[in-house]
């Protein structure tokens, strides 16, 4: 790039009011993978990379991956891999990579007003399967979408992309910590999502139009694969550089939608009291406040023990938080052996396979 050219991106950026470091998108490095690292015989939706997710329907079996494979300047990368094709795409089938946005992180944007600013999407892609793809962004708040193609030009090798949408004076979103915006990048689809045409301006979301830039199928092409880093979405008309920061700023920010208790170590989760001879409660804090109050889980019933005077007792609910918000939740647990009443405990996490979580993603 010229360094006139450079000049000029930067007089836009700051015009538009974009600083450097200003990316909307958290953990667009691919290095945080709290739920992690792979995700085999995927034929619906899963979140493995944290804050992004892939969603498919009848098209194909996939197979997800945080691959050390990246561009220069990069560790991760996030890989969808095609184990089996969709032999014959249905209408309704299609397959894409996605991120959303809450109200509050989008604000910046003006959007629904004379001021409306430009958002340009930047990004690195490799894939085996060469041609047109969507990049598309979809206002959830308004029902309104607009996108831009990107095409892969070289098999096997990564390449630096960027789509530049427009302003939006029509609508805005709502500033709260709900859905707002949704970029998706579609690796296939039939007519009802492919029919149309990509808009490169405001519209009424039209499902046909949202893959309509599409000229090729990940999902047809066996072993086709679709891989990317670098994701950065900033105030503008031109893409900033990438702005990388610490792995513990960007684990704190997914942490917000997410956050994971394993055994892997017989991780403590919490201290607590034996509230009575078969009930234990604990208090269990968030690593940092989460989006909403989140949905909790355990992954069996007997996910963990209670000790009273050194002895384990063993816990029997698989559904045992409440008061939950999002700052933390209480464990009511019922141990499967009486304790005594009074006296204070730990609450354990055992085995490898035994997992508390809390979910509030979008």
């Amino acid at each position: 790039m010229s360094k006139a050219r450079q000049l000029a991106d930067l007089g836009n950026q700051v015009d538009d009011g974009a600083i450097t470091g200003s990316n909307m998108v958290v953990n667009g490095a691919m290095t945080i993978s709290q739920r992690g690292t792979s995700v085999t015989g995927l034929t619906g939706t899963a979140f493995l990379l944290d804050r992004f997710a892939f969603t498919n329907s009848n098209h194909g079996t996939w197979t997800l991956s945080q691959d050390p494979d990246a561009p220069a300047g990069f560790s991760k990368s996030m890989k969808m891999l095609c184990t089996t094709i969709d032999s014959s795409v249905g209408s309704n089938d299609y397959s894409f990579f996605l991120y959303k946005l809450e109200g509050n992180e989008v604000q910046q944007l003006a959007s629904g007003t004379a001021s409306a600013k430009s958002v340009t999407l930047s990004f690195w892609v490799k894939s085996n399967v060469t041609g047109t793809f969507s990049a598309t962004l979809r206002n959830e708040d308004n029902n309104r979408q607009c996108g831009g193609a990107y095409t892969v030009n070289s098999s096997g090798t990564w390449e630096y992309k960027t789509v530049t949408i427009p302003p939006d004076t029509v609508a805005g979103y709502t500033d709260d910590n709900t859905l707002a915006l949704q970029i998706e990048w579609w690796l296939g689809a039939g007519s009802t999502f492919a029919g149309g045409t990509l808009p490169t301006s405001w519209e009424t979301s039209s499902n046909a139009d949202r893959a309509g830039a599409n000229t090729v199928d990940v999902g047809t092409v066996t072993n086709g694969y679709f891989q990317i880093t670098g994701v950065c979405l900033n105030v503008g008309d031109s893409a900033i550089d990438f702005p990388h920061e610490s792995y513990g700023d960007t684990l704190a920010k997914c942490q917000r939608y997410y956050q994971r208790w394993d055994g892997t170590s017989t991780a403590i989760a919490s201290g607590g009291i034996w509230y009575g001879s078969t009930i234990v409660l604990g208090k269990l804090n968030f690593w940092v406040p989460m989006r909403a109050a989140p949905s909790m889980t355990a992954s069996a019933a007997d996910w963990g023990s209670c000790y009273d005077v050194g002895t384990a007792r063993s816990t029997n609910d698989n559904t045992p938080f409440d008061n939950v918000n999002s700052l933390g939740c209480r464990i009511n647990s019922n141990p499967t052996t009486a304790g005594t009443a009074g006296r204070g405990t730990m609450i354990q996490l055992k085995g490898s396979d035994k997992v508390l979580e809390a979910d509030a993603e979008l």
